[in-house]
C-alpha cells in the first residue's frame, strides 16, 4: 500500500511539473468584441464617410489600421471583411494586436493570406505588459507555478512561425508598444523575476525605479530584435515619455533613445484634436519621418488617452487637423485603432 501510495505522488509530481514547469501559455487578454450597429446608415453615406477619410490620410505615406486578433472571435475569421474594410478606408499597411503566443495560429495565417492577396503588408503589435513571468514563493513553490514567455521568448516563436508561413503572406514587422509605466505593483509586477523596482509616481528621477524600468525596458527590446533575425523591430513609444525626458524626470526613453534599437512610432496620448498636436510636437523634432499612432476611444471620455469624437464627421475633421498640422512637423504616417471601432462608427446611422 505504501509503495503504491509513493508511485502516486510521485506520478502526480511529474505531472504537476510537465503542466507548469518552463513556459505555460501566456494568458489571452480578449479586446471588446468587434460588432455591427443594429441601425445603419445609407449605402451613399457610408461610401461618402469612406471617402472622406481617405481624402483626410491621403498625403501620409503610411496609413495603418491597427486590429485586435481577439476582436474578431466569431466562429469564422472575416478576414475578407476585414481586408474590404481596410481598402475601403484607405489603409496600406494593417498592426495586428496579439497577447499571446497562442493567436500565433491558423486565424493569423488567415489575415496574413488575404492581405496577401491584397498586397497590403502586416505587422504584428506586441503591448510590452502582456509579456512577462510570473514569480512568486520559493524555488520549490515556483517550479509548480506557471511561468509565461517573456518578450525574448516570445521572438523566437514569431521567427518559428514566420518560417513555416508560404512566401509572400509572411509577416513584415514587430511592433511592440513601450509601457514600463505600467509595471505597478497593482499590475502584479512584483512577480516578475529579477525585477526590483516598481513603477511610481513618487519615483522618478535619475537611477530611480522609474528610470530603472525603462532601463530594464530598453535590454529587453535590445534582446528581442537580435532573435528577430531578419524582421524588423519597431516600438510605439507614448508621448510622454520624450516628455518625461525632456522635464528631467528621466535619463533615458526619448525618441532618440529608442530609435537606436528600432523604428520608432509615437502613439499620441492626447483625446482632444487640439493635444494630439501639442503633446506630440517636440517629440516629432526628434526623429525622422515619423509615424504617430492614434488610439480611437469608443465613447467620449476625457480620461482614456484616445481621440474622442461625437460622430464619423467629427472623427474625420479631428484626424483632418492633426495631419495638415503634423505634415510640417516629421509626420509622414498614421496608424490609427481599432479598425473594429472605425467599422462601427462608419456604418452608424446618425
Amino acid at each position: 500500500m505504501k509503495t503504491k501510495r509513493i508511485t502516486i505522488l510521485c506520478t502526480l509530481g511529474v505531472l504537476l511539473a510537465a503542466g507548469t514547469g518552463g513556459c505555460n501559455s501566456t494568458p489571452l487578454r480578449m479586446e471588446e468584441r468587434a460588432m455591427v450597429p443594429v441601425n445603419q446608415a445609407g449605402k451613399q453615406i457610408i461610401t461618402r464617410r469612406a471617402a472622406a477619410l481617405r481624402k483626410v490620410l491621403g498625403p501620409m505615406k503610411t496609413r495603418g489600421a491597427g486590429i485586435n486578433l481577439s476582436s474578431y472571435n466569431h466562429h469564422e475569421f472575416p478576414a475578407p471583411e476585414i481586408m474590404k474594410l481596410v481598402k475601403e478606408l484607405g489603409f496600406n499597411r494593417i498592426y495586428c494586436g496579439i497577447s499571446s503566443e497562442s493567436e500565433l495560429s491558423e486565424k493569423l495565417e488567415q489575415l496574413l493570406s488575404a492581405a496577401a492577396s491584397a498586397k497590403i503588408p502586416v505587422e504584428l503589435m506586441i503591448r510590452q505588459g502582456d509579456f512577462k513571468r510570473r514569480f512568486r514563493g520559493n524555488a520549490l513553490v515556483r517550479s509548480f507555478l506557471p511561468q509565461f514567455r517573456q518578450l525574448p521568448d516570445l521572438a523566437e516563436e514569431i521567427v518559428n512561425f514566420n518560417t513555416s508561413l508560404p512566401a509572400g503572406a509572411k509577416l513584415a514587422g514587430v511592433t511592440v508598444r513601450f509601457e514600463p509605466h505600467l509595471f505597478t505593483h497593482a499590475n502584479g509586477a512584483a512577480e516578475i523575476p529579477g525585477l526590483y523596482y516598481l513603477w511610481s509616481s513618487s519615483t522618478f528621477g535619475k537611477g530611480l525605479d522609474n528610470d530603472k524600468l525603462v532601463e530594464l525596458s530598453m535590454e529587453q527590446l535590445k534582446k528581442m530584435k537580435a532573435k528577430l533575425k531578419n524582421l524588423p523591430l519597431s516600438i510605439e513609444l507614448p508621448d510622454f515619455y520624450p516628455a518625461w525626458v525632456r522635464e528631467g524626470k528621466l535619463s533615458k526613453g526619448s525618441v532618440r533613445d529608442l530609435a537606436a534599437i528600432g523604428k520608432v512610432m509615437l502613439q499620441c496620448s492626447g483625446n482632444q484634436p487640439s493635444q494630439l498636436v501639442t503633446r506630440s510636437a517636440a517629440a516629432m523634432k526628434e526623429g525622422k519621418n515619423m509615424v504617430a499612432v492614434i488610439p480611437v476611444a469608443g465613447h467620449t471620455s476625457v480620461n482614456s488617452g484616445a481621440l474622442r469624437r461625437r460622430d464619423w464627421n467629427d472623427l474625420v475633421r479631428a484626424l483632418g487637423y492633426f495631419v495638415n498640422s503634423t505634415r510640417k512637423q516629421n509626420c509622414s504616417g498614421v496608424i490609427i485603432r481599432p479598425l473594429s471601432e472605425l467599422g462601427y462608427m462608419l456604418l452608424e446611422q446618425d
